[in-house]
């Protein structure tokens, strides 16, 4: 969920409380505001019917005759003048002719010697009124205000967010391997500049330890291929000057051997270093036909030695993204892999279409699980020798390029790319 939806939501439980306490309020202030309005306005009657009284009893009219739907006097026996008295009560409506709650206002008046009882009854809003009134109120004004929130805020966050997703922007395109330092666009927010700064810094210090580490690892790999070469002209000199025991012969030989390994592991390393950093361009176009052609030729050779039956199934013309040097190597090594697991006599099958590229092979089953099959350093119990690199470094190089890589075996092993 996006971070302005996640607020509005926040907002919108907030305003819910908001708009449910405030109409709370609302519905007191209201119920008070009425009962005292209409206090005010039976009052003022009171005022008006004292006169009267006042008139009417020294012209010794009929007192029966002011009584109407809203004012009722009666005289009393005895008694004395009291303060007005308000209440609420039910009567009769004047004109819905159904009972009604009213306010009423009580009093005794005391004019010329004779004492009056006097009842003055208002229509009142009913609490059931305001409440229906509050409620469609309240929830019209939430209503508004969610829809000025949603819409508001979309608007606003574009403007709001804009040098966010330019820094985003800026993110996605960085590369650890440039030399040039990332620069983010401006803010007159204080949390995006806060933010900009602290990648700036992160991003200059990741360049400078990148380039720090490919400069270890090249001159290692470089410095490492030369004594390992002085070592191997030692062992060949050693092998060519005189005759050696069969046992010197064999401990020369494992040397070698040994020496071919790290080479090769170290430049397989190297390799993988370089992919996981993105050194290689992906965009270029090849030709794969091209590319497997070569490889049955290079390895023509090794088939034959091994006896190996070599089917070639290659259409022409097939062209897909590769980087050249990667291809060269992803080909290599499916080949070299074909030829390393096979039976003596055995049977390699290749095949090429615009679909993708298959090689399979005649061997043992495998001894380790499908799922480690291109794990690196994943070493089959038959050759302890191998440096488990291979299949990995053909793994990462399809991961690199997205092309779909899948392995199995049923009586023989088949390696498959999807392109």
């Amino acid at each position: 969920m996006r971070l302005l939806n996640k607020l509005t939501m926040y907002y919108l439980l907030i305003s819910v409380v908001v708009f449910g306490l405030g109409g709370i309020v609302a519905y007191n202030l209201i119920s008070e505001e009425i009962s005292s309005e209409t206090d005010y306005y039976l009052d003022t009657i009171l005022d008006r019917i004292d006169r009267r009284l006042d008139s009417w009893v020294e012209s010794d009219h009929d007192i029966t005759r002011m009584n109407s739907d809203r004012v009722h006097i009666r005289e009393l026996t005895s008694g004395v003048q009291t303060e007005p008295v308000f209440s609420d009560t039910l009567a009769m409506h004047p004109y819905l002719n159904t009972m009604e709650t009213m306010r009423k206002l009580s009093a005794t008046r005391e004019v010329g010697g004779r004492v009056f009882k006097v009842e003055i009854n208002d229509v009142i809003v009913e609490k059931d009124d305001i409440y229906e009134s509050v409620v469609k109120i309240i929830t019209r004004l939430f209503a508004l205000l969610a829809l000025f929130l949603v819409i508001g805020g979309a608007i606003i966050s574009r403007y709001l967010m804009k040098p966010f997703y330019r820094t985003l922007n800026r993110m996605d395109a960085f590369e650890v391997q440039g030399n040039a330092p990332m620069v983010l666009p401006g803010s007159n927010i204080k949390e995006f500049r806060q933010l900009n700064q602290f990648l700036a810094r992160m991003t200059g210090r990741a360049q400078k330890e990148y380039q720090s580490l490919k400069k270890f690892s090249e001159n290692a790999s470089h410095e490492l291929q030369t004594p390992l070469a002085i070592a191997n002209g030692k062992l060949d000199l050693l092998l060519q000057d005189g005759p050696l025991s069969e046992a010197q012969y064999k401990n020369v030989s494992s040397a070698q051997q040994a020496l071919n390994r790290i080479s090769k592991l170290g430049k397989s390393l190297s390799i993988l270093t370089k992919i996981d950093n993105k050194e290689f361009d992906p965009s270029e176009e090849v030709d794969a036909s091209d590319m497997v052609l070569q490889c049955v030729e290079d390895f023509r050779e090794l088939f034959d030695l091994k006896g190996l039956d070599l089917a070639v199934d290659v259409a022409p013309d097939v062209h897909i993204k590769l980087n050249r040097h990667l291809g060269a190597i992803m080909f290599n090594n499916l080949f070299h892999n074909s030829i390393k697991h096979n039976l003596e006599g055995g049977r390699v099958a290749v095949s090429l279409s615009t679909q993708g590229f298959k090689i399979e092979n005649t061997g043992h089953e495998p001894t380790r699980p499908r799922s480690e099959m291109f794990q690196r350093f994943a070493k089959d119990n038959g050759h302890p020798d191998s440096s488990g690199l291979g299949l990995a470094i053909v793994k990462e190089i399809c991961e690199y390029h997205k092309l779909e890589l899948d392995y199995s075996f049923e009586g023989s092993h088949t390696v498959s790319i999807d392109f």
